[in-house]
């Protein structure tokens, strides 16, 4: 499992990561509408909903989604900013359009590898200054050009 791969790459092993093993051991789920339950189906992707874990354990997924991203400088800071994280609201900062796109492909790259569809009807693409000069894509769908965006973190 993609998360467990993750919370022992940052040190997180032992009871704690047997636990959240057995938490996520084939999990399943029901509906209910009314009074009717559905029969139980097993649950394979996604941290649980409501669950109070489940906000921790998914920073702790996403955290390196920005690797390889070349980000924006910054006046005043010594490291570029490649983006902004709230849960999984994200804000990808580029220069330029070739540089939107190249981190645009590092996501589709990360995205693919750890198994996380992204939705392109979400995204949009904001400029500040200038022009876009070609289509941009994630996960091969486009995104959107946009004169605004609610960004929730």
């Amino acid at each position: 499992m993609a998360l467990l791969h993750k919370l022992r790459s940052v040190g997180i092993g032992g009871k704690l990561l047997n636990m959240i093993k057995g938490m996520y051991d084939a999990p399943k789920i029901a509906v209910r509408v009314g009074n009717e339950v559905s029969n139980p189906t097993e649950y394979l992707c996604g941290v649980w909903q409501g669950c109070p874990a489940s906000p921790i354990l998914f920073d702790f997924f996403i955290n390196d989604i920005f690797k390889g991203v070349r980000g924006v400088r910054v006046p005043g800071l010594t490291s570029r900013i490649p983006g902004l994280l709230f849960a999984d609201d994200t804000v990808l900062l580029a220069e330029s359009s070739a540089e939107l796109q190249d981190a645009l492909k590092t996501i589709t790259e990360w995205s693919d590898t750890w198994e996380m569809a992204v939705n392109a009807s979400k995204c949009g693409i904001m400029t500040i200054s200038g022009e876009l000069t070609t289509d941009m894509t994630l996960q091969g769908q486009k995104v959107n050009s946009t004169d605004q965006y609610t960004y929730l973190g």
